[in-house]
């Protein structure tokens, strides 16, 4: 793979940014490459092997797991939540119709983004807050909002991302399992996929390879923690797990898993926009440039960035992680969909160069 194919894209968001890191790993049939240039770190850095934070394409893990459960027959996708959650009745029945795991998975249950009449509480009350606010939201704020929130929006109508919802999906399914949300992915899904340096919590010999992130201060960003939703985006990973996560994604390697992996492939769901479907946890993606629809994930947490995606039939898969601070006029177009965010930019420069 030829590095000017993203070089001048990741070179220029090193310049405006403060302490940036950005690694860039490539999958294709003949092989993988990896590359990445660190703030703080030795120019002879193992690049695949630095750890990040993946943020919310942890909701592909927590999907995965949700298609497997349903071919197992453990579950089926409309399955309403209220039977495993008959307490949170007035959160998950609106009108008559009930939230399902699939209205879960694709961001269709009208539930919203956050619970930030808490988190904002949280914010006031404890000056490290604002720098880890959901370590201090916990599963008794979380079990309160269910309990009480008055669902007002119509289910499966209109697409709204929630990470309460995703996070509510990781829940159910580890009570389902009697496992805490690491005890199932880890034995679910990373164990199967031998994705050994991919961790919920990652253990102190492993530190020394933990991505440093710093704020627009210059500060150190503390590890994410969240206590009362890990499904939604508590992951942290490597390139060469990532890389290997897509390889089964795209069929690349065989695994017992493959028709779960199929499952949260198929449409689901539909989103605002017209070229972009949801599967399982995945968006699908058409791009006037590629006859074949991108099936793609981000993840953004205070101190990281990322972008998972793959085109499953050239077997072309690329992970971006960076460490990158956006100023907030950039973060607004990117949450209202005026522009991809950095990493996006950084992956579809590549698979351009290799479909061309």
């Amino acid at each position: 793979m030829k590095k000017e194919w993203y070089e001048a894209l990741t070179e220029k968001e090193l310049r405006k940014a403060k302490n940036g890191s950005i690694a860039i790993g490539v999958v294709t049939k003949e092989g993988r490459f990896y590359d990445g240039q660190f703030y703080d770190e030795p120019n002879e850095t193992n690049v695949k092997d630095m750890i990040f934070e993946i943020g919310s394409t942890t909701k592909t893990f927590t999907s995965l797991l949700l298609a497997k459960m349903v071919v197992e027959g453990t579950i089926s996708l409309d399955d309403p939540i209220v039977k495993y959650k008959p307490e949170y009745k007035k959160s998950l029945v609106n009108n008559g119709k009930e939230i399902t795991f699939r209205h879960l998975s694709t961001h269709l249950s009208g539930l919203p983004r956050e619970d930030m009449k808490v988190l904002r509480k949280r914010m006031k009350q404890d000056e490290d807050a604002k720098h880890n606010v959901f370590k201090y939201y916990t599963t008794e704020d979380l079990h309160r909002f269910f309990t009480d929130y008055p669902l007002k929006k119509h289910i499966g109508k209109k697409w709204g991302y929630s990470n309460l919802g995703v996070g509510l999906l990781g829940n159910v399914l580890c009570d389902i399992l009697g496992e805490d949300y690491e005890t199932a992915i880890t034995e679910q899904i990373l164990t199967p996929f031998g994705m050994m340096d991919t961790f919920v919590t990652v253990k102190d010999e492993n530190l020394n390879r933990y991505t440093t992130s710093y704020n627009a201060k210059g500060e150190r960003i503390p590890q994410i923690e969240i206590p009362a939703t890990p499904g939604a985006g508590i992951l942290k990973s490597t390139l060469h797990d990532m890389l290997t996560y897509l390889e089964y994604q795209m069929g690349m390697r065989d695994t017992h898993l493959k028709d779960a992996v199929s499952l949260s492939h198929q449409i689901h769901g539909n989103t605002p926009s017209k070229k972009t479907k949801m599967g399982l946890g995945w968006f699908i993606e058409k791009k006037e440039w590629c006859t074949e629809p991108i099936i793609h994930h981000g993840g953004t947490t205070l101190g990281f960035h990322t972008y998972c995606g793959f085109l499953k039939e050239r077997g072309i898969g690329i992970v971006v992680f960076s460490t990158i601070q956006l100023k907030l006029i950039r973060l607004l177009k990117i949450a209202l969909s005026l522009e991809d965010n950095v990493n996006a930019n950084i992956a579809n420069a590549v698979f351009k160069e290799l479909i061309s």
